[in-house]
């Protein structure tokens, strides 16, 4: 995918009947954009700087990977997109979805804006789903809600989004409750609700985490085949890097609340340039290798993120690093040297050439 502008897909209007409009926004600009957004915790133990001045953009139709370890911010950074943050959480930056810009708006406005343009996708399907309530309500109340169908309507669209996520018989199992179907298919109702409104872009949190392998590569899947067809904006969160390569067009690398590596996917899996991507990228293991070979590991543990860090966050468990690296924070660059603009970008001052792999 290119992030070109994608055909009209079917929206449903206020009167139950299925019209054809377009995306909000203007179709030639960036569906999201993140400016220096940041979102900072505090606790007994002081301000968790769970997400510090993250900045990206995402075209229509494009699939954006988001990785790296537990805690490194990438739950927290895609909850603070939506206006999902810990009530006493500081939030700030700016966050423009479609061309509206949701940091200034109202509570409410802002949760009837997400929730008509923005989809999220959970990793645990069973706490993102009511178990006392039949499956096909649970998605239709989105749809009374956001577009003003009637309970008829609704219905029809609950059948038609669970037939399309692929669940079998789906008019007969409107009827059933989440218990009653398996993790699988749980998931695709979460997806099923997430795409309810027809958004423009869609958010998925470890979504397959929980999931064996054969039903997690349906899942994404489904997932990168409908970003396609609909032209939706796709955010796939993952400590897996197995998860984002072949899928995501572009993957940003997280590490203590900040994005240290920004590319192509390609460019990201093949020349990593930050000693953390290098080190994750050495870490999978592979077939081939000889049996009872020793798995490589990053030394070390994640940063205090409630420490104050002036220099690079990766410094102490990096094997290259150097004195400017403990004293000096490293700025997110593009190879030429110059500000990230949309290339390979990485934030390190002595970048790998895969020695750790």
């Amino acid at each position: 995918m290119n992030g070109a502008t994608r055909p009209v897909t079917a929206r449903h209007d206020g009167t139950g009947h299925t019209g054809h409009t377009g995306h909000t926004g203007d179709p030639g600009g960036p569906l999201l954009v993140v400016d220096d957004l940041s979102c900072h915790i505090p606790t007994a133990r002081g301000t968790v700087r769970a997400v510090d001045g993250v900045s990206f953009t995402l075209a229509r139709g494009q699939v954006l990977g988001l990785v790296g370890e537990s805690g490194c911010g990438k739950s927290t950074l895609a909850r603070a997109l939506v206006g999902a943050s810990a009530a006493r959480a500081a939030v700030s930056g700016t966050v423009t979805v479609a061309g509206a810009e949701l940091t200034p708006m109202p509570g409410e406005a802002r949760r009837r804006f997400v929730g008509r343009h923005v989809g999220m996708v959970f990793q645990d399907p069973m706490a993102a789903l009511n178990p006392v309530v039949p499956v096909g309500r649970q998605i239709g109340e989105a749809v009374r809600h956001h577009l003003g169908l009637s309970r008829a309507a609704a219905r029809d669209r609950a059948a038609e989004l669970l037939e399309q996520v692929g669940v079998p018989d789906p008019a007969r199992r409107l009827r059933h409750y989440p218990h009653q179907f398996s993790g699988g298919l749980r998931q695709r109702i979460t997806i099923a609700m997430a795409l309810s409104c027809d958004p423009d872009l869609l958010i998925a949190d470890e979504a397959t985490t929980a999931l064996d392998v054969t039903v997690q590569r349906q899942i994404l899947d489904l997932l990168t085949g409908l970003a396609r067809d609909r032209g939706m904006g796709l955010i796939l969160v993952s400590h897996d890097l197995g998860v984002i390569a072949g899928r995501a067009d572009e993957t940003a690398v997280m590490y203590a609340g900040r994005i240290v590596e920004h590319g192509t996917t390609r460019d990201v899996f093949a020349k990593p340039r930050h000693r953390y991507t290098d080190a994750l990228l050495g870490a999978i293991p592979r077939l081939g290798v000889p049996p009872h070979t020793r798995l490589r590991t990053i030394p070390g543990a994640p940063p205090d993120l409630t420490a104050a860090m002036p220099g690079c966050p990766f410094a102490a468990r990096c094997p290259a690093a150097r004195e400017r690296c403990a004293g000096e924070p490293p700025r997110l660059r593009e190879e030429t040297g110059g500000e990230a603009t949309g290339g390979h970008a990485h934030a390190c001052f002595f970048p790998a050439e895969g020695e750790t792999r």
